[in-house]
């Protein structure tokens, strides 16, 4: 018995079968961060909901920005957040 094996648009091209009838699926890129990695440590101007503060970029996560300001650490909301400005010399 033949399967039919459709043409897939909507992820890419479509798997290649090979002669035993198993799939081969191509190689993923790896995901890009939300956020270069360079700027972790380093001071920020971080613009946000109807905030503003200088603070320093210790992490980030799936669910936001975290940052040390006031003495303690903060984590911004990826859908509040508005600018992140590097400050250069700190």
């Amino acid at each position: 018995m033949a399967e039919d094996i459709g043409t897939y648009t909507s992820n890419g091209p479509a798997p290649m079968v090979t002669p035993d009838g198993s799939y081969q699926l191509t190689a993923r890129r790896p995901g890009r961060e939300l956020f270069p990695s360079s700027w972790l440590r380093h001071r920020a101007r971080v613009m946000y909901g109807d905030g503003q503060d200088l603070c320093g970029v210790l992490e980030f996560c799936s669910v936001g920005l975290i940052v040390q300001a006031n003495g303690s650490k903060n984590l911004i909301a990826w859908d509040t957040l508005q600018v992140v400005e590097l400050i250069e010399g700190y």
